[in-house]
């Protein structure tokens, strides 16, 4: 568990139970022993504080902030216990549709295929009608069904009572919202997982890949016939990270109705609900516009354009110039520098800055797509600017350099 974490309820963290382990181990180790072989947890020991967090500037409705549950150290130590049990073996129980919270497996295969089916959709030598749509499952650790969670777990093969131990810790948490730092009164969920518990993630990967298998079983039935990038390429249905899902399929109408009551019918049972307004779809150059239109009364969403992104990176790429899709990057390095007040810091505490912050920013981009020697020497610019001015203008009179670049990044 991470160190300097917030505390639950009760007030104590994670250095409390190191620095107190010698006296309060054995009565931890006895609790956690007891609740093994009973199933019951104590009283109040997953009582839960929620954080709200906004996404935006100025929230001004309750879906502009994103709620973090604060757990208990006690709990998260048997739910860790739990989670440890499941990890191992996410590998051989989820498709490889899945890269989310599983050894092995990476978001960027996810990002690179994504792309990959957008190219083919543009090229008019990809003689295929096809779509890919990307859809936005609202709040989906929250609506996720306690039931589902159970017989998605029972059809993996696990034992009843350690399905019946994981069902204790999920329906058992009281909540209380956190309002200028002061808890307000308690309440009890009736569906859902909360993302501060040690096993969400893995009960979410295994509960959503229900829809993986009933697509394998569709693809199997010939209802559904997904699409392939190449002669000897395999079928492609679905990428899913998490909750971030696409799903692909010939455009035709049988296709389209066949994905549509497939999806309809997971969410009911799982108590997902997709966010329309949020999804988006995009087919293939050839695929007619009366066909389009046709698809659209399936799936209410609007076309993909240009800036849509999936796991923050850009999914339709200029043909001749890749990079170009990534210019928000440089908005980003821009954008981190009034937030501070660089032009009063010291040269060391901006060496920092570049080093946590502004070094960090393109890494993830580039671990997908290989930026032009044009790009890289933008974000260099604007680095070393900032290195000898603390402003980031690049045109500033005061943006004399007196020592070399490449001196300068010379390791210590």
């Amino acid at each position: 568990m991470k160190l300097n974490a917030s505390p639950g309820p009760d007030g104590f963290n994670v250095e409390f139970y190191l620095a107190a382990w010698d006296w309060i181990g054995e009565e931890v180790t006895q609790l956690v022993t007891t609740f093994y072989k009973t199933g019951i947890l104590p009283p109040h020991i997953n009582d839960t504080n929620i954080a709200l967090i906004p996404k935006k500037l100025v929230p001004q409705v309750p879906m502009d902030y994103r709620p973090i549950s604060l757990c208990n150290v006690v709990y998260k130590i048997i739910a860790k216990s739990l989670a440890n049990r499941i990890k191992p073996h996410l590998p051989d129980y989820i498709d490889p549709a899945q890269q989310a919270f599983i050894e092995g497996r990476r978001i960027s295969d996810n990002i690179i295929i994504a792309q990959e089916i957008t190219h083919s959709f543009a090229l008019k030598s990809w003689n295929h009608h096809a779509f890919m749509l990307k859809i936005d499952l609202a709040k989906a650790f929250d609506r996720l069904e306690w039931s589902f969670i159970v017989s998605a777990l029972a059809r993996k093969g696990l034992h009843g009572h350690f399905i019946n131990l994981i069902h204790a810790c999920i329906s058992s948490p009281t909540f209380s919202v956190l309002i200028n730092g002061q808890p307000s009164h308690k309440f009890k969920s009736f569906r859902g997982i909360h993302q501060g518990c040690p096993m969400s993630p893995y009960l979410f990967v295994i509960a959503i890949n229900e829809l993986s298998v009933a697509l394998n079983e569709a693809l199997a039935a010939h209802h559904l016939q997904g699409i392939s990038l190449g002669r000897d390429c395999p079928s492609i249905h679905s990428l899913l990270f998490a909750d971030d899902l696409l799903v692909c399929g010939q455009a035709t109408m049988q296709e389209a109705n066949s994905m549509a009551q497939l999806i309809h019918h997971f969410c009911y049972i799982s108590g997902q609900t997709p966010n329309w307004a949020k999804s988006a779809i995009l087919f293939s150059t050839h695929v007619s516009q009366t066909t389009i239109q046709e698809i659209k009364q399936v799936f209410p969403v609007s076309i993909m354009d240009n800036n849509f992104t999936h796991l923050g990176h850009p999914l339709i790429l200029p043909a001749k110039n890749r990079t170009a899709a990534y210019n928000f990057v440089i908005d980003k390095f821009l954008n981190k520098l009034p937030a501070y007040k660089a032009n009063m810091l010291s040269h060391a505490a901006r060496l920092e800055l570049i080093r946590s912050v502004f070094s960090a920013i393109p890494v993830y981009y580039m671990s997908n797509i290989l930026f032009t020697k044009k790009f890289i020497v933008k974000l260099t610019a604007i680095i070393r600017n900032f290195w000898w001015t603390g402003i980031r203008e690049n045109n500033s009179n005061k943006s004399l350099c007196l020592r070399a670049w490449k001196d300068i990044c010379n390791s210590k």
